[in-house]
């Protein structure tokens, strides 16, 4: 399997340098109808291949095309957790070519997540991954309603894993997740089904 995520956009069916990018949203500089918040709220993961995929990636994405079950220790079920995060703008790697064009390569992704809710199954679940050796795939969501992969998952390059425990009266037990995949186009994006 490629490190390189494709999504719906796949660059290679847009030729160079007329090629049709089609339609945009009628946008007007006095409403903004499309405005959506942004921080990242759920993770979605399944085990890259033993665990059971998205049944119904696109636009009638239901509830139902899920299959979590958090408890679930044979693999084979999605597993969802809860906390706050971001996703960064990517890091480009850029190639100067022939008069001097340059042109970008697969970009960086990453996604940072703190997990604030770990039991004592989580905190074993977690330090497993620590290890390295299995990065599950996954998707994401966001507080304003969507949900940003696709129905195989992001294939992550990096999947890492450390407990952060800070100092002060008001300080919690966290693990701070920080993971990275590599694509040409950010993920596609549905309306989340998902409570």
């Amino acid at each position: 399997m490629s490190a390189i995520n494709i999504f719906s956009i796949d660059c290679s069916s847009i030729t160079c340098p007329s090629g049709a990018l089609g339609a945009m949203d009628a946008i007007n500089q006095d409403c903004n109808d499309n405005i959506y918040q942004s921080e990242i709220n759920s993770l979605i993961w399944w085990h890259p291949t033993a665990g059971a995929d998205i049944t119904n990636w696109g636009p009638s994405l239901a509830a139902s095309d899920f299959d979590i079950d958090n408890t679930d220790a044979t693999d084979a079920k999605q597993k969802r957790i809860f906390g706050q995060g971001d996703l960064s703008a990517p890091e480009y790697s850029t190639v100067t070519t022939n008069n001097f064009n340059q042109v970008d390569l697969p970009s960086t992704y990453t996604v940072n997540f703190d997990i604030f809710d770990v039991g004592g199954n989580s905190y074993d679940y977690l330090r497993k991954l620590q290890c390295s050796k299995v990065k599950p795939n996954f998707v994401f969501t966001t507080v304003g309603g969507k949900i940003w992969g696709d129905g195989d998952g992001i294939t992550p390059t990096m999947f890492r894993l450390s407990p952060i425990l800070e100092r002060g009266e008001e300080s919690v037990e966290k693990w701070s997740l920080v993971i990275t995949w590599k694509s040409h186009t950010a993920p596609d994006r549905q309306a989340n089904p998902l409570p």
